[in-house]
């Protein structure tokens, strides 16, 4: 492995949505393995949802880190630990997890200068990082979680249209 000072330092920021959170930390993960040095910026709750695995990468030897940020749970209403959006049972709690992810911004944006990464991959729901990473003059990666089969699934049917004809909502069809 290559010393310290060498690695690529890269910052993955997950979304906190499970859907979102664990490809993005799978693929921080697969950068780890490959050399680079990671850090996974995320909240405490959040971090635990990982941490067994993010513990064994450690424990065998690769470069990968969380660096915690302070969800704001009182401040947008909010019990402690309820950071991630899995977490909502209500639409009025979900309005207020966006809201704490939203104020999140300013608190990642100064790790982004305090830890100066050569890259940021972030979530597509993060499209504020693009400025940020110019304004450090760094490339940001987009990160988007969805699959290559749903990609094509939603192409075929927008194009083809295979649920116009349907007589009942709970009809199947195919998608060509």
């Amino acid at each position: 492995m290559e010393t310290h000072s060498q690695q690529l330092n890269v910052i993955f920021l997950p979304h906190l949505t499970p859907g979102h959170m664990n490809p993005v930390v799978d693929t921080a993960r697969l950068f780890a393995k490959h050399g680079v040095n990671v850090t996974i910026i995320t909240t405490q709750a959040n971090a635990l949802l990982f941490k067994k695995a993010i513990d064994s990468d450690l424990s065998s030897g690769y470069s990968i880190r969380t660096c915690l940020i302070q969800f704001p749970s009182a401040e947008v209403g909010l019990p402690d630990g309820v950071e991630n959006i899995k977490d909502a049972t209500s639409q009025e709690m979900l309005v207020k997890i966006i809201h704490g992810i939203a104020i999140l911004q300013d608190q990642i944006e100064l790790l982004f200068q305090d830890l100066q990464p050569d890259c940021i991959v972030s979530d597509m729901l993060y499209p504020w990082t693009v400025e940020s990473a110019k304004k450090l003059g760094i490339p940001r990666i987009y990160y988007y979680s969805s699959s290559y089969f749903a990609s094509c699934a939603a192409h075929f049917i927008k194009k083809h249209k295979p649920h116009e004809n349907l007589v009942s909502d709970t009809d199947s069809f195919s998608i060509p």
